[in-house]
């Protein structure tokens, strides 16, 4: 993987640009893979959900 160095000291005008950009990059990897994230999302809660279940059923106490 490669490190990308950037400039840290913009003048306002370049941050604001590059702000823009950023929101704009924002919305365009919104547009094209939103449903795909969304569904990522749902599938590590998932599977999150069920691995904290399995241990609470390995954790009860028996008396």
């Amino acid at each position: 993987m490669k490190t990308l160095k950037i400039t840290m000291h913009w003048t306002p005008e370049e941050a604001d640009c590059i702000y823009q950009f950023l929101d704009d990059f924002k919305q365009a990897l919104w547009q094209c893979y939103g449903e795909d994230i969304v569904q990522m999302h749902k599938t590590i809660q998932a599977e999150q959900k069920e691995r904290y279940e399995e241990k609470e059923s390995h954790d009860e106490l028996l008396f």
